[in-house]
């Protein structure tokens, strides 16, 4: 009883955070921040792909983040409790460094998921046990690789200097982590 009024405070508490409760002054959307950046970089005649590159990449760090929060104090499994802090903190950190280059560059980066990710975090915190695990990996492989295309893209062919290099860097570590998350849900399976 004690550990669902903690998650219904949680989730009520992130639903605030992320904006759904009614948009504040300091929440930015996903869409908001793509097209803000796009504008900046038309406006500088650069190519205005990264500027959603940025905005997308940063709700797929933010639903990282709080995915592994909730993994690593949810998770029946102690191996995936000890995977959801290793998320928790290296998303913490890539976001701080995508951040950072987003200033840089007077882009704006969302500080709210999106609403395919905030759907997924909704569904897996309404689970628990053994189905908690499984949807939590289920998710987190389906985002990883989706966000390692995206990084091979920018890495591969972008054009902007610096997010080009940050991809590049990040990329073996998102490989680690989907190899790290399908190894889990091998193990994981019945």
């Amino acid at each position: 009883m004690k550990n669902n009024l903690f998650y219904l405070l949680f989730l009520a508490w992130l639903h605030l955070l992320t904006g759904c409760g009614g948009a504040s002054p300091e929440t930015t959307s996903v869409d908001a921040a793509g097209e803000h950046n796009e504008e900046v970089l038309e406006s500088t005649g650069k190519d205005n792909k990264a500027g959603w590159f940025v905005a997308e990449v940063t709700s797929g760090g933010l639903f990282e983040v709080e995915m592994g929060r909730l993994a690593s104090s949810k998770a029946q499994s102690p191996a995936l409790k000890q995977f959801g802090q290793l998320m928790l903190d290296h998303h913490t950190q890539a976001n701080t460094q995508l951040k950072q280059v987003a200033e840089l560059k007077n882009l704006m980066v969302p500080t709210s998921l999106g609403e395919d990710h905030q759907e997924t975090f909704n569904q897996v915190l309404g689970l628990s046990g053994a189905a908690f695990d499984r949807a939590y990996l289920e998710a987190i492989i389906k985002d990883h690789e989706q966000t390692i295309d995206r990084f091979e893209e920018m890495a591969d062919q972008g054009t902007d200097t610096e997010l080009k290099n940050f991809a590049a860097r990040n990329l073996p570590t998102l490989r680690a982590h989907l190899a790290q998350a399908e190894q889990l849900e091998e193990q994981l399976q019945p």
